[in-house]
């Protein structure tokens, strides 16, 4: 099996059939369901808040879904510290996020997909994408890396294998 990512003539390269690409693109699209704003502001415009410019919220609480709470971790131990920080930040961080599952969609359907200039988003997608499942799995430290008869289990799993492959190409 040849690796999924591979530097070619000084160009790093994502070398993904098309039923990886249809799986990448799905988890993309989950990815961006859980990121979405649950309280845009309905002054801004959208095109502000797509580029993470709808400012400062008045009330950010924690998220209630564990995955966006893991996506989107308190800063701080202090509740109040914490809801500062989070009412501060949260809207660009989402935007990051979500900008970075932009690059990602998009390059998947380049033919060849080269990812030189955009590494840094296909790590944080690929760190997001792991989180998002490991949290719905309820992965700890302890599981095992072994694949299962549960697709999601074996998502995480595939997921990981990307993300050791991009780092080990990385490091040369």
């Amino acid at each position: 099996m040849a690796k999924p990512f591979k530097v070619k003539k000084g160009d790093l390269l994502a070398r993904l059939s098309d039923q990886e690409r249809r799986v990448l693109e799905f988890v993309c699209d989950e990815l961006t369901l859980v990121l979405a704003d649950p309280t845009p502001d309905p002054d801004v415009p959208e095109w502000a808040r797509e580029l993470g410019l709808s400012g400062v919220s008045e009330n950010r609480s924690v998220p209630e879904d564990p995955v966006v709470a893991r996506l989107l971790p308190d800063a701080y131990a202090d509740p109040e510290r914490a809801a500062e920080f989070r009412r501060l930040t949260e809207a660009s961080l989402r935007a990051t996020k979500l900008a970075h599952i932009a690059v990602v969609r998009g390059q998947l359907h380049q033919d060849p997909i080269v990812i030189t200039d955009h590494v840094r988003a296909w790590l944080a997608f690929l760190a997001d994408a792991r989180l998002m499942i490991g949290t719905r799995l309820d992965v700890t430290e302890d599981e095992s890396t072994m694949p299962s008869d549960d697709p999601e289990h074996n998502l995480y799993l595939y997921l990981g294998y990307l993300q050791q492959s991009l780092v080990e190409e990385l490091m040369g």
